[in-house]
This record gives structure tokens, C-alpha cells and sequence, in this order.
């Protein structure tokens, strides 16, 4: 896991633009989620068949481990259509 770190690109990019955006003083209204997750190996990671609970309230089968990235951007979906744009 040492080098996956490609699925952090697109993160890193949105935070440059945001910033750049920020320094030039832009005149829009930006709001900028980055969803991110540790992914470590512990004894309380999730497993296949664990049920989590989402920010909007709906309850979720873990059926892939590999699956965090989707599981956070819900989250940060439903974070971002609690306000108005």
C-alpha cells in the first residue's frame, strides 16, 4: 500500500485550483469537499458483511473492503446537498 497514492491526484488538484482561485480572489463562491480515509489494517477496519450507517441515514452492506473511496464520497455528497448553493 506504500504506493498507491494515485487516487490522491484528483484531491490534490481540486485543493490547487481552489487555492489558486483563493490567491487571485476570484469572485465565486467556491465550497471544496476533499473526502479522505485511512485506509489501515486494524483489528476495527471494516469487513466484508459489516453494516455502516451513512450521513443521510441510510445503512450500507460493506460487500468489498477496497470499496472506502465510495463509501466517503456518499458522506461528502450528502454533506454537500445540506446546503444551499
Amino acid at each position: 500500500m506504500r504506493q498507491m497514492k494515485k487516487d490522491m491526484g484528483g484531491a490534490a488538484n481540486a485543493l490547487g485550483l481552489a487555492g489558486l482561485i483563493m490567491a487571485f480572489k476570484l469572485p465565486v463562491r467556491l465550497q471544496l469537499l476533499i473526502p479522505a480515509v485511512e485506509n489501515a489494517i486494524s483489528g476495527n477496519a471494516f469487513r466484508p458483511g459489516d453494516v455502516i450507517k451513512t450521513r443521510k441515514g441510510l445503512h450500507v452492506e460493506i460487500g468489498n473492503t477496497d470499496a472506502e473511496g465510495r463509501v466517503i464520497l456518499s458522506d461528502a455528497l450528502a454533506y454537500a446537498a445540506e446546503s444551499k448553493p
